[in-house]
């Protein structure tokens, strides 16, 4: 009968214990870089792989900016979150995210790039004075933080500057003739990786544009989790990490909106430290979110 008993407490206890180490449900949030039809189907694909690999609820939840997301993050209305390297400096003090992984293209970095088309004849950065110029979003590392410090440094004021919400507008306004110039992503210093390659109708886009300036190099977006999700479920945690390596490596080869959506080769394993340089810009410019 004590064995019995004995028995019974350590399968039930086996069973509450089981039930903490897994949450009812996950939830990822995004910021859509590109078409947000796109993005939206291609993360779907990406979470209900997630979803069957771990065996639990995978939601996803569309910010419209990079404020909102940080803020889903904070009130716990995402665990998980895709960030730009700035972003993900403000996350990390506001809503506690700590980074996982970070994307990949050729190189573990990319850049900021200041983008004409050559017919507007602006051939510098001094040039852009008196022009339209077009920033993706004032929280975006590659699209408004490095030109505006470029910028400011060589005193150049365009005479009107908008943001368009995203790197795929802006080339939208670039090509409209919208704005004279805009700052963009690109995956390498040459502007053939960059954002107009990639959304730009355009025929022979890099033939298209003047390239203008290129930074240094900018620690990749990171993939990143809520520390106390993580405190709480380490395991999962690691879990998912390397899930969603081999699930967007295996569906990027049969799914043209997860390879569009990813926008790059796939993930890596990230640390803390590799986004220090982004944290001494942050405090050197007194940045606030």
């Amino acid at each position: 009968m004590v064995r019995r008993l004995i028995l019974l407490f350590f399968l039930f206890f086996t069973v509450i214990t089981q039930a903490q180490l897994a949450p009812r449900e996950i939830t990822i949030g995004i910021l859509p870089g590109g078409d947000p039809e796109v993005a939206k189907r291609g993360y779907l694909e990406i979470a209900k792989a997630l979803q069957t690999e771990l065996q639990i609820p995978v939601n996803v939840y569309l910010s419209k900016n990079y404020s909102g997301l940080i803020e889903a993050m904070k009130t716990k209305k995402v665990d998980f979150a895709f960030f730009t390297a700035m972003t993900y400096v403000f996350a990390e003090k506001e809503a506690g995210a700590k980074v996982l992984l970070k994307k990949v293209w050729n190189e573990p970095f990319y850049y900021s790039i200041i983008l004409s088309k050559k017919k507007s004849g602006i051939k510098t950065v001094e040039g852009l004075k008196n022009k339209r110029f077009g920033f993706v979003d004032e929280k975006s590392t590659s699209g408004y933080l490095y030109p505006k410090v470029l910028m400011k440094k060589k005193k150049v004021e365009p005479k009107e500057t908008k943001f368009s919400g995203s790197h795929s507008q802006s080339i939208v306004w670039l090509d409209q003739g919208e704005v004279d110039a805009v700052a963009v992503f690109s995956d390498d210093k040459e502007g053939k990786g960059s954002a107009y390659v990639k959304y730009s109708k355009s025929p022979q886009p890099v033939q298209q544009v003047r390239v203008l300036w290129v930074s240094d190099p900018i620690p990749n977006d990171p993939f990143c989790v809520r520390q106390d999700f993580y405190d709480q479920y380490p395991k999962l945690t690691h879990n998912l990490m390397f899930a969603l390596i081999d699930v967007v490596d295996k569906l990027k080869s049969s799914s043209k909106d997860v390879k569009e959506t990813v926008g790059a080769q796939g993930f890596i394993p990230a640390t803390q430290r590799q986004y220090d340089p982004v944290r001494e810009m942050v405090k050197e410019l007194d940045l606030h979110l």
